[in-house]
């Protein structure tokens, strides 16, 4: 199966909550329809041509470079712009009295087309198919909050959760990513190179224009690496804090589900962070497992935190290490996140067989979801390979022709054989001994 193959084949509309424009307001809205670009990327183009900062612009969430996508930002003022350009068009749409944010949002509307299904994948959407349709799917964050895993960075949270600041400031600013450029190539080799002495590192950053008060931080005091990561801008640091959050609270799902399917009651698909479990029919008394915070906080359920728990010693992490104390800027906050979500106005194209001819199929999908919910969750729960027996999430390998687009990802900490995780492999950035470094003031977002 081939999903954005091309970019009218992933459509996503994010929908305007009733009442939020108005015919005046202290902040200008836009309508912004963008492909080949990430949501930040527009909103630096936007503030760019307005001449504001970056951190003026608001938005509800950020939507995927890949595909047709639509949303909405405002800036502060009365301004006026309008481009239409292949790739970006930003028109203006009205004004509102607040910042847009996630509560002006009702979700999003989504138009897929899936390309060349073979047969077996075929007969996996028209056995799922009913099962999405009567209990949705689970909620699980797919790969688009894992960008960390893309860029071979690892769970840089996890890393400042041990007290390894400095290798994960290090990651952070100077890892290098399969996708960098050139110029970012670049920047990263001679950070490396000179790593240590402040001073040159900080000539590095005024070269290339990047991270400068990260420097002249540390060139101020050479061991305050929480300090220079509070430099780094708060969207980044907050990417890589909910990526952590988001991976575990995947895994405490993906086990709670297996546990509750039971024998021969569940599908897998294999994701970026690890093994996806959808049950054939969602459990009758499900438990609340929400966001968790520092140290759990927020998980009341007794079995819910018996899931987490578990997730935190695969993890190699005691529940008391679950939070970052020392770096302003990385707080946990537990938040309620539903354990399963349901596509509304879901219609489906099904071809009942493959062309003959081509020995492919194709398959038109739409649908609504949330904000928050992942329209290729959905697109996993249709292509889900049932296993036998019970699933084992923390054993269960991809096979050859189920692993998803490219290579298999192990994260930022390496998995040993029992399916543990192990200190001395930690993927993204092998750290030495984990520092336990707690002097630094606390400090929320």
């Amino acid at each position: 199966m081939k999903l954005k193959t091309r970019p009218n084949d992933f459509r996503v509309d994010e929908i305007l909550a009733d009442g939020y424009l108005q015919p005046r307001g202290a902040h200008t809205v836009f309508h912004v329809t963008k492909k080949k670009l990430t949501s930040l990327e527009a909103a630096e183009l936007l503030a760019r041509e307005l001449g504001v900062e970056t951190s003026d612009v608001a938005m509800a969430g950020l939507k995927d470079r890949q595909g047709v996508t639509t949303q909405y930002m405002s800036v502060p003022g009365r301004r006026d712009l309008k481009i239409s350009a292949p790739e970006l068009r930003i028109e203006r749409v009205g004004y509102a009295e607040e910042p847009y944010a996630s509560r002006f949002s009702e979700g999003n509307a989504f138009r897929i087309r899936l390309r060349d299904l073979d047969g077996r994948e075929l007969e996996r959407l028209q056995e799922n198919v009913e099962h999405v349709r009567a209990h949705g799917v689970p909620n699980y964050f797919d790969d688009q909050r894992f960008g960390n895993l893309r860029h071979d960075q690892g769970w840089i949270a996890k890393g400042l959760m041990v007290g390894d600041v400095e290798e994960a400031l290090k990651v952070f600013v100077a890892g290098p990513s399969p996708y960098d450029s050139p110029r970012d190539r670049g920047f990263k080799f001679a950070l490396q190179k000179v790593w240590g002495d402040w001073s040159e590192c900080r000539e590095v950053a005024l070269k290339f224009r990047r991270y400068q008060s990260v420097f002249t931080q540390l060139k101020r005091d050479p061991q305050d690496f929480a300090g220079a990561f509070h430099r780094l801008s708060t969207r980044l640091r907050l990417i890589h804090l909910f990526a952590y959050q988001s991976h575990v609270w995947n895994r405490a799902v993906a086990s709670y589900l297996a546990e509750e399917a039971g024998e021969g009651g569940a599908s897998i698909s294999n994701a970026m962070e690890g093994v996806l479990v959808f049950p054939h029919r969602p459990p009758a008394e499900p438990v609340d497992l929400p966001l968790p915070g520092p140290r759990l906080e927020g998980v009341e359920d007794p079995r819910a935190r018996a899931c987490f728990e578990r997730v935190l010693e695969h993890e190699g992490l005691a529940v008391e290490e679950f939070a970052v104390d020392d770096v302003p800027g990385f707080r946990l906050e537990a938040e309620p996140r539903a354990l399963f979500v349901h596509p509304g106005e879901f219609t489906i194209d099904l071809p009942e067989r493959v062309d003959a001819r081509r020995g492919r199929a194709t398959c038109d999908l739409a649908f609504r979801l949330p904000r928050g919910a992942y329209a290729t969750m959905v697109v996993r729960a249709l292509l889900a390979r049932p296993v036998r027996g019970v699933v084992d999430p923390w054993r269960e390998s991809p096979r050859r022709e189920d692993r998803d687009e490219g290579r298999e990802h192990r994260g930022g900490y390496g998995r040993r054989d029992d399916g543990r995780t192990d200190r001395g492999d930690r993927g993204g950035y092998a750290p030495g001994r984990a520092k336990r470094d707690r002097g630094f003031d606390r400090r929320g977002d």
